[in-house]
């Protein structure tokens, strides 16, 4: 018990008080980062000192630690929120994009489309030989496959934003994921196995948390003060080493049967696949999936629209016959059947017959050939491009070639019309030969420019008689009828099928986004409580602590002039 005691623990007090006020200023300082965890500077006492038998005597104050406030259970809780919303919101804005597409709520929409398209059909079964609704038809023929056009070139745009953005954030979060790694380094090389290096764990655990915005990731705290991250089960982080993240095709050629490119997101360093559900790149990955599930389903409607039209076109007869007439579609290999994969068609035929008919315009002369089309797969005879060719040349008035793979079939003397009917076997419209539309798919749909310039050819009979309406007919039922290709829908609920799914799937993607944000801003709300500087709170320990600054130093003063007394007595 002394003097000299006494001015110790005014030291202390006083360095204890530094101390607090400089942690305080610390946290006003960085009120207004979100990224920061408000510290507290924590004291306790000293060991007593004892004076004789059962008589102790305070020595003091010490500094024991200045630590942030934070609930680790808590961050983990709202990391796993920020994905989720992040999620969300992703997949509400890219589905609102695909669903703007359908412009299901304009007038020009598909749908509106197929309805006047077969409605033309009907028209001119009331009119056939009507050379105006004949153009009508195909102008509403060029219209739809336009649409179809337009439909897809804007989903596979969608699809390359998609592409473009999932780089974009798979290099961000490569980026981050290095940044915890060298910051796991550095807090390790700080702390020394002891401490808290509050401003570098504060970084860390920002960095983190953006990196859940592109995936959702879970983190494992090791006592070393490291911090492990993982996507799934798959570790990301490691102590200080980062596996990366990058992005990898799917498909050999990089390109899928439909024309797009669709990406996977991998570990740079082995290739392994990301599990990645949440986050943005999560949604984009599964918005890419949705987008190419929605491109499949225009291009199997266009084909199906395109197929199953031209076999009820390529059986009728217009008011003129052909003179000369090229299938649209190339054979890649004329040895091989028709329907094997080595030929190359978009559209299989089947085993069946067709008829020809070559008529002599100056007398109306007509005679018919039944053309066999053997496709059982039976006897090592099933026709080929080029035994049709040779099927066809064997016609009286008719010639026939290949020329590119391409079949041609051109009257014997310009005084000759061909034409066809009663195609069970969907030869004709398979090779493309007086079919109303060409292309593959909704990528190239579009009306035969042969009828465009010459709409006489257009085929609304069946029998060939200029009065007969059989074939537009036939046409205008196919928007109902149930198709084969479709799982036995019809085209125009095929379509509405495709546009509910997108709808329904929007709707659901606005209400999770609204969800996800009201979880995240709960979560966030009661971190800003726990970890969040309050200014009013800080002001009030400001005074506190200056107030007990204040009397460390008197203190200390009055300990100095008791201690100048003493001095002056000797």
């Amino acid at each position: 018990m002394s003097l000299i005691g006494a001015l110790n623990i005014g030291k202390s007090a006083l360095a204890i008080s530094q101390a607090q006020i400089q942690t305080t200023s610390n946290n006003i300082a960085n009120a207004g980062n979100a990224d920061y965890n408000r510290q507290v500077a924590s004291s306790g006492t000293t060991p007593d000192q004892q004076l004789r038998a059962g008589i102790f005597i305070g020595t003091g104050v010490d500094l024991t630690g200045i630590q942030r406030q934070i609930d680790v259970a808590l961050e983990g809780r709202l990391r796993a929120s920020i994905s989720d919303s992040a999620a969300a919101d992703t997949t509400q804005q890219w589905l609102s994009r695909v669903e703007a597409v359908f412009n299901e709520l304009g007038d020009q929409d598909l749908s509106t489309q197929f309805s006047t398209f077969f409605n033309s059909w009907s028209d001119l079964a009331n009119k056939p030989q009507d050379i105006g609704l004949r153009q009508v038809v195909l102008q509403n023929g060029d219209s739809i496959a336009r649409s179809f056009q337009s439909v897809r070139g804007q989903l596979s745009s969608i699809q390359g934003d998609v592409g473009d953005q999932l780089k974009g954030l798979a290099a961000r979060a490569d980026g981050l994921a290095q940044q915890i790694a060298n910051e796991n380094t550095q807090i390790v090389t700080a702390e020394g196995g002891s401490g808290s290096d509050n401003g570098l764990r504060d970084q860390r655990d920002a960095n983190i948390k953006q990196l859940s915005q592109l995936m959702d990731v879970r983190t494992i705290r090791q006592p070393s003060g490291v911090v492990n991250v993982y996507v799934g089960s798959e570790p990301l982080v490691i102590n200080g080493d980062s596996r990366g993240v990058a992005l990898k095709q799917d498909t050999s050629n990089g390109v899928t049967t439909n024309g797009l490119v669709t990406t996977s997101v991998v570990f740079k360093s082995n290739n392994g696949s990301i599990n990645a559900t949440g986050g943005q790149i999560g949604a984009l990955v599964a918005a890419q999936q949705q987008i190419n599930g929605a491109v499949d389903h225009v291009d199997t409607l266009a084909k199906s629209l395109m197929f199953e039209l031209n076999k009820i076109h390529a059986s009728g007869q217009g008011l003129d016959g052909f003179t000369s007439i090229s299938a649209a579609n190339p054979v890649n290999d004329a040895t091989v059947s028709l329907n094997d994969p080595k030929a190359g068609l978009k559209f299989l035929p089947n085993n069946g017959s067709f008829v020809v008919h070559v008529k002599q315009k100056g007398s109306g002369l007509e005679t018919s050939t039944l053309v066999q089309v053997d496709l059982d797969g039976r006897g090592g005879n099933d026709t080929t491009l080029n035994s049709l060719t040779a099927s066809l040349s064997a016609i009286t008035g008719v010639q026939a070639s290949v020329t590119g793979g391409r079949l041609s079939i051109t009257a014997a003397s310009p005084d000759v019309q061909i034409s066809f009917s009663q195609d069970s076997s969907g030869t004709l419209a398979a090779l493309g030969v007086n079919n109303f539309f060409t292309g593959r798919d909704a990528r190239d749909i579009a009306v035969s420019q042969v009828l465009m310039k010459q709409p006489t050819l257009l085929a609304a009979a069946k029998n060939g008689a200029p009065g007969d309406n059989q074939t537009a007919l036939a046409i205008a039922g196919l928007e109902s009828k149930a198709v084969a290709s479709l799982q036995g829908v019809s085209l125009k609920d095929s379509y509405q099928s495709l546009v509910n799914g997108i709808a329904t799937n929007t709707a659901a993607a606005k209400t999770s986004d609204e969800g996800a944000k009201t979880v995240k801003d709960t979560l966030d709300a009661h971190r800003q409580a726990l970890s969040g500087v309050s200014l009013d709170e800080e002001a009030i320990s400001l005074m506190k602590q200056q107030r007990a600054f204040q009397g460390a130093a008197k203190l200390i003063v009055a300990v100095d002039e008791m201690m100048k007394t003493l001095m002056a007595m000797i």
